[in-house]
């Protein structure tokens, strides 16, 4: 091996140690440190059609649904599956309230990010809102918002591996 790259790994293995190890007190951290400040939110007058082009324009999985500003509602793609497809024929005048889930778990920034994994794991939920002291969403976590927080703080020799896991060599039979 040369000593650059020698050097380069010795490096990496300094920085896994100095501090992205996860503990107990790293869940303590306020989840400020996790979620990205973007959201997608409607009015609870909007119709599904419109929700529904939002998420596939954005390419995102989930909106939050307000009145007057404040968070009342939050609709997922898994809505728009079990609540929606094959049950809901007029989607252009059928608003999103036919189909939100009402008056969701909804968290704050200074929230510690042990709040987020419990309401995911208790509740089943893939997306939590953020909101503020008012209740107006200000941002959305998601379940892989928090995969990859978690997975800042894993060595690299976890982080980089390959897309396969080693099963050996494979051997061909035959011809």
């Amino acid at each position: 091996m040369n000593d650059s790259l020698e050097e380069e790994l010795e490096i990496a293995g300094e920085q896994d140690k100095a501090g992205t190890a996860l503990s107990g007190e790293s869940f303590k951290a306020p989840l400020r440190e996790v979620y990205t400040p973007r959201i997608i939110g409607v009015d609870e007058s909007t119709p599904i059609k419109k929700v529904i082009d939002i998420l596939q324009a954005k390419k995102m999985g989930s909106v939050v649904v307000t009145k007057n500003g404040v968070l009342t509602g939050i609709v997922t793609e898994r809505d728009i599956l079990l609540k929606v497809i094959c049950i809901i024929d007029d989607l252009e005048n059928t608003p999103v309230t036919k189909i939100m889930t009402s008056n969701p778990q909804s968290l704050r920034k200074e929230d510690e990010i042990a709040y987020v994994l419990n309401n995911m794991h208790v509740g089943g939920y893939r997306h939590v809102p953020i909101v503020n002291e008012k209740d107006e969403p200000i941002s959305m976590i998601s379940i892989k918002d928090v995969v990859s927080w978690i997975l800042d703080h894993f060595p690299q020799e976890i982080t980089n591996l390959t897309g396969e896991p080693f099963r050996g060599e494979a051997s061909r039979e035959g011809a």
